[in-house]
């Protein structure tokens, strides 16, 4: 049995840190790990694999914080899959809000060079690109209060499809009122260069072609006749005019339909979650870091952000005269 404080809530946290303080105990990274180490263990024990954790500290994270997938994930990734040589299964707690999907396709290359099962237990959230690596799993596992996303791509924050349809939308104006009608929207058409329709129609086909790839490959390999299972779901997740918002939470009951292997996790699993996404939530909150990636076997690194305070300029410094 574990000897260490359990986390159901999120009052179990600030309770602990009350109790540290008055203790005069001092609360460090180390300490603060080998409890994210026992709740680690605690779901190998019960789900029968080693566990992985990728987490990146939203949605409260300081502006301009480097919490999204990216080329730097790679590192992460690989000291992650090296640090398992005994096993080809593995389970990886994503919490994320997602990121760029050439990123996201070297992350699943590297799992899958080692691993023939992939299963992804999601305590809190996996959007976008993140909804995607989940994707590439041999099974998905949402805590009930977790969710997943649209991946339908963004370009600098604004969904591609929109700055589609905002083009066609100009072109099919200027078919009804005529070319006299065109200074009206320059000032629309100069906020994007023509090169940006190639990108963003790029960026909805990769998206698409990736997802459609992992679920062909791997949650349904080797199954006949899953093709129409298979886009069924790719255009549910990819279709920005059903969800209106990158960001809508797509939760168990708008998944099931779609008979993907995705299934809410139940106790100890579902308690094991919660607990881990508050130990993480309550590191984050702690400490400056914005992402890391873990283990139960003493692999522990991340990136740290700090918002440093802008210096005062000496012209808005006034000196009080003394009279």
């Amino acid at each position: 049995m574990r000897d260490k404080p359990r986390f159901s809530t999120v009052a179990d946290w600030h309770n602990y840190l009350v109790q540290m303080t008055a203790s005069g105990s001092q609360i460090d990274g180390a300490a603060l790990y080998s409890l994210r180490q026992a709740a680690y263990r605690d779901i190998e024990e019960y789900r029968g694999r080693p566990l992985i954790v990728y987490a990146a500290r939203f949605p409260d994270a300081p502006p301009q914080s480097p919490i999204s997938i990216d080329q730097s994930d790679v590192d992460g990734f690989t000291d992650l899959v090296a640090s398992i040589p005994d096993s080809e299964e593995v389970d990886v707690i994503v919490h994320s809000p997602g990121g760029a999907p050439d990123s996201t396709e070297r992350i699943v290359s590297i799992l899958r060079s080692k691993f023939r099962f992939v299963g992804f237990l999601v305590p809190h959230s996996a959007y976008s690109a993140a909804t995607m690596l989940a994707l590439s799993g041999n099974q998905i596992v949402l805590h009930p209060s977790a969710v997943l996303g649209p991946i339908d791509p963004q370009i600098n924050g604004t969904p591609a499809r929109s700055i589609r349809r905002g083009f066609d939308r100009v072109r099919e104006l200027l078919k009804e009122e005529g070319p006299e009608a065109l200074p009206a929207y320059i000032p629309l058409l100069e906020k994007h260069s023509l090169e940006l329709l190639e990108i963003c129609d790029d960026s909805l086909s990769l998206s698409k072609e990736l997802a459609t790839e992992w679920l062909t490959n791997y949650m349904f390999d080797g199954e006949p006749n899953q093709t129409v299972k298979i886009e069924t779901a790719v255009e549910f997740f990819s279709n920005h005019d059903t969800h209106k918002t990158h960001s809508r939470p797509l939760s168990y009951a708008k998944l099931k339909p779609l008979d993907l292997r995705i299934e809410l996790s139940g106790e100890p699993l579902t308690g094991l979650l919660r607990e881990v996404h508050i130990l993480l939530s309550g590191f984050f909150g702690t400490a400056p870091f914005v992402k890391v990636f873990e283990n139960s076997r003493g692999l522990s690194w991340g990136r740290q952000f700090q918002i440093l305070p802008a210096p005062i300029s000496p012209h808005v410094v006034k000196k009080q005269q003394v009279t």
